[in-house]
């Protein structure tokens, strides 16, 4: 059995090492012709489903807040030091029974969407993409600060070359009766966000005709009360420099093509879309 699209994937408390060994492993394409691929952490992309560091009560913690279903199911690497419903697998990773878990998993998840549209019951998008830095010490001013209210209001600007993705953009909101702007360049696209309220700048990081992180901090600085957030949209391969990114105040992106369901997904972690 072989899937044209690749399932996302969310790792939770591996090192950088054993981040790169999936990635690896991933590439190379095993199991039933599923074929998974890891989000990076600024990946605006809700997960298909997660795979958790099990020695890790962190990473423990992590998985349980962003409560795992069979639509998002999770799966552990290792013994967990509390009884925890997951599936899992032993260490040292035998990768031919990693693949064998995770196919299960995907068939599962595909059983359990269908009876989802069958009942027009709506999956939520991920509750949350940082990891909790602990469970007692954290600041309470810091998780009221992540849990800021969705901005009502605003209009989505897309900058691109064309306004084709700009369009596309414009009839998945339509029923949300958002406005969906067009720019072609730095200087239009701030004049857009000086003129109105912008919620949400998507930037097209493949035109040479910009600089993506200058853009992000102007749009970011013409109406600071406005909370504008940043997603830059890029090729799935070097599609940006993550650290002048971060510096430019983005708030993450999503690869191209992405699809409407993900785009939508992204959005509502943003902006309130009506359904």
């Amino acid at each position: 059995m072989t899937n044209s699209f690749p399932f996302a994937v969310r790792l939770i408390g591996f090192s950088p090492q054993e981040t790169e060994i999936f990635d690896a492993t991933f590439a190379l394409g095993q199991g039933k012709g599923y074929g998974y691929f890891r989000l990076d952490d600024d990946n605006l992309q809700d997960p298909d489903m997660y795979i958790a560091n099990a020695s890790e009560l962190k990473a423990l913690l992590t998985l349980s807040d962003l409560r795992p279903s069979d639509v998002r199911p999770a799966l552990l690497v290792g013994e967990p030091p509390i009884d925890v419903p997951y599936v899992r697998v032993e260490r040292p990773i035998r990768w031919h029974r990693m693949f064998d878990a995770l196919d299960q998993l995907v068939e599962k998840r595909a059983d359990a969407l269908s009876k989802l549209e069958a009942s027009d019951v709506v999956a939520v998008p991920e509750r949350r993409r940082r990891d909790r830095v602990d469970i007692d010490l954290t600041d309470p001013a810091e998780y009221r600060k992540m849990r800021a209210e969705l901005i009502h209001g605003g209009a989505v600007l897309v900058v691109d070359k064309t306004p084709a993705f700009r369009d596309f953009v414009a009839e998945l909101l339509v029923r949300s009766k958002v406005e969906v702007l067009w720019a072609s360049g730095e200087a239009e696209a701030e004049g857009a966000c000086a003129r109105q309220r912008v919620a949400v700048v998507m930037i097209n990081t493949s035109m040479t005709e910009i600089d993506p992180y200058r853009l992000c901090h102007a749009v970011k600085s013409v109406r600071p009360n406005d909370r504008t957030s940043v997603v830059f949209l890029t090729p799935r391969l070097n599609g940006y420099d993550p650290v002048r990114a971060k510096h430019a105040g983005f708030d993450g992106f999503l690869t191209k093509p992405v699809a409407g369901h993900h785009l939508v997904s992204a959005l509502k972690k943003f902006m309130h879309l009506t359904r």
